[in-house]
């Protein structure tokens, strides 16, 4: 979770004389620490998603604001308080059209005002904020890991906000690079940050937590199409910045939407299920929700066991033959069913002569021990075929 920089203010206006001067559209940014910048040195300390202070007293003169508001939105600060009084008498037109055009708040409060007492609001809604997170990700990793045990999550979401008649939807995003490899800590933190504060400017009670690697997240009151869809938008904010160096892929997939928290274990092992598929056909940046499986979802109901028994019995003989003579019986008999069971197709597709796609059939016929083309014996097989890519 993360606090936004409008409930920030919201809060602390009712106390501080404080003004919203610029860039009103960008009060929806995270804000996750405070930093007093004085001079456009101090500004490259900033991270990201800090509010930066300044009265003004290491600025040579008001050009020097601008380019102060110019790096710091840069740097991704939420926004930008400045202290009127001697050091800075007011905001420059050229500043306020900054914070309008980039949408990079800017407050004004003036001199009587302390401005450690601003911070100190800002500082203790941050920790509280901080404290309601971890706390609703304890909570969810409960409820999506131990269902059963309602009294270790339905309490704290309820007293977080999240009540527990709502409709929930699921999601599992996996993330890997251009080389390959998962993201690396520091950069994985940076985009459970960047998919909170993605996933939340519609929703606030939206929740992104990190599981082992995997980014989940928790719609609210939403379908699994409306899922889908802000699942897509993030896909392309992915491959644009501050992740374009990156090369950013992901696997995703999403649980029904289920009535009642204490079905949130259900909807995140239906997500689980969904995003190991896609990982398996290769499917990558393609949200794929739980009710669009079709026949898939049937199979998934059933034990892993009863599964792997009717692919062992139907094809696994084929897969053991071509492991001990290195063939590829089993791959070219896939291929022949995604390409409808056509013989001209597949030679084409698979730059085969008719001859050898011929023999390859009745050579898989012989070790199988059934017709290919036979109606009921192609439904066997082309349910193990399925079986085998959930497996």
């Amino acid at each position: 979770m993360a606090v936004t920089l409008r409930q920030l203010y919201e809060d602390v206006k009712t106390k501080e004389d404080i003004t919203l001067v610029a860039g009103e559209q960008g009060l929806d940014h995270t804000v996750r620490w405070v930093h007093m910048v004085e001079g456009t040195e101090i500004s490259s300390f900033l991270e990201g998603d800090e509010v930066a202070f300044t009265t003004g007293i290491a600025l040579k003169d008001m050009e020097g604001l601008l380019e102060l508001a110019v790096l710091n939105q840069r740097r991704q600060a939420a926004g930008m308080v400045v202290n009127l009084g001697p050091y800075i008498k007011e905001i420059p037109a050229e500043v306020l059209a900054f914070g309008n055009e980039n949408g990079f708040p800017i407050f004004s409060v003036p001199w009587r005002v302390h401005m450690a007492n601003i911070m100190r609001e800002f500082t203790r809604q941050i920790l509280l904020d901080d404290m309601r997170g971890l706390e609703v990700e304890a909570a969810l990793k409960n409820a999506f890991f131990l269902p059963d045990h309602t009294e270790l999550y339905l309490p704290v979401l309820k007293k977080h906000g999240y009540k527990p008649e709502w409709l929930y939807c699921v999601t599992v995003i996996e993330i890997w690079d251009r080389e390959g490899l998962r993201p690396k800590p520091e950069l994985l933190k940076k985009l459970v940050h960047f998919s909170s504060d993605f996933f939340r400017v519609r929703q606030r009670y939206t929740a992104v937590i990190e599981n082992e690697g995997d980014i989940i997240v928790l719609f609210c009151n939403m379908t699994e199409e409306q899922a889908e869809g802000r699942m897509s938008d993030f896909t392309k904010k992915l491959h644009g910045r501050p992740f374009s160096d990156f090369g950013l892929s992901c696997y995703m997939g999403s649980g029904s939407t289920v009535g009642g928290a204490y079905r949130l274990g259900e909807s995140f092992e239906q997500a689980e299920r969904v995003k190991s598929l896609q990982k398996k056909r290769g499917q990558k940046n393609t949200p794929l929700s739980y009710s669009r499986m079709g026949a898939y979802k049937l199979f998934l109901s059933l034990k892993e066991e009863v599964r792997e028994e009717y692919y062992t019995e139907t094809l696994g003989c084929l897969e053991k033959y071509d492991h001990i003579n290195e063939t590829d019986y089993l791959y070219f008999l896939k291929k022949f069913f995604e390409l409808g069971c056509s013989t001209q197709e597949a030679a084409a597709r698979l730059h085969l002569h008719r001859n050898s796609v011929a023999y390859k059939l009745r050579k898989i016929e012989e070790i199988i021990q059934m017709p290919v083309n036979e109606p009921y014996s192609r439904t066997k097989i082309m349910i193990a075929l399925m079986l085998q890519e959930i497996q």
